[in-house]
């Protein structure tokens, strides 16, 4: 699959939106909610089976005056390329992680470009089964009283979601260092520790900020509706937050180099 978006959204949100909508062959009701996203962007303006399609969608939109980037499945972010972070310390010049595959390194806070903090959601669905026996009155009676019962199995769902907090720290030469909530040992933090799992992850965003500030804050994917402005009405914001984030880092990267 091969993706296509628009950013740095810049100019009068009508003339953008017919703009869009004769690139794409839409409406411009429909292109409107694309052009009208925060930040101006990075959006998901369409989506190919192949790359000669894509790349002829993002040229109509170059030719309209859009900044675009395509983007390829095997582009898009994921743990495998990640580094999971367990503990973080901070010094005077950076700060410390051990990894949940135990690499420690340092970071000195000048290399930090971007930190991404948002939120997943994680759906767990439970499905239980229960055994009763009731009072059959047929079978009762069929059987002269010898069978007073029956067998009657109840099946129920349900469905919960989870947030799941989480900050990603992106540097030059390192791969994304994902902080996420659940997932911290909040001890390596000493007198600084916090009375609650949620007070420490977000003195540790803060504090990352803080020791940061050359770096670009993007805070966007914290709500669900921040996700499916950048995602757009074709990608779930559950299945496909890596998808998002993606496309706001090389949106970043793009932008660095112009």
């Amino acid at each position: 699959m091969e993706i296509v978006s628009v950013y740095q959204l810049q100019g009068e949100p009508d003339q953008l939106a017919y703009d869009l909508a004769d690139a794409l062959g839409t409406t411009v009701y429909e292109a409107r909610a694309r052009v009208s996203v925060p930040s101006g962007g990075p959006t998901i303006v369409a989506n190919f089976a192949t790359t000669e399609q894509a790349t002829a969608c993002a040229a109509r939109l170059n030719d309209h005056g859009f900044k675009t980037l395509v983007v390829e499945s095997g582009q898009i972010e994921s743990d495998q390329n990640r580094l999971s972070v367990r503990q973080i310390q901070f010094t005077n010049d950076g700060f410390r992680i051990v990894t949940r595959d135990d690499i420690k390194l340092e970071i000195p806070y000048p290399e930090v470009k971007l930190l991404l903090r948002g939120v997943g959601i994680i759906s767990n669905i439970q499905v239980e089964t229960e055994t009763k026996k009731k009072f059959a009155l047929g079978r009762a009676i069929a059987t002269g009283g010898l069978v007073m019962k029956k067998k009657v199995k109840t099946t129920t769902t349900s469905n919960s979601q989870e947030r799941q907090p989480f900050c990603h720290i992106y540097t030059a030469d390192q791969p994304p260092v994902v902080l996420r909530q659940a997932d911290i040992d909040y001890t390596a933090l000493g007198d600084k520790l916090q009375p609650s799992r949620d007070a420490n992850f977000n003195w540790i965003c803060t504090e990352l900020r803080r020791c940061c500030p050359a770096a670009d804050w993007d805070d966007r994917l914290q709500t669900r509706p921040g996700l499916a402005q950048v995602l757009g009405p074709a990608f779930d914001p559950e299945s496909d937050l890596d998808l998002a984030i993606t496309l706001i880092v090389l949106a970043k990267e793009e932008s660095d180099r112009v």
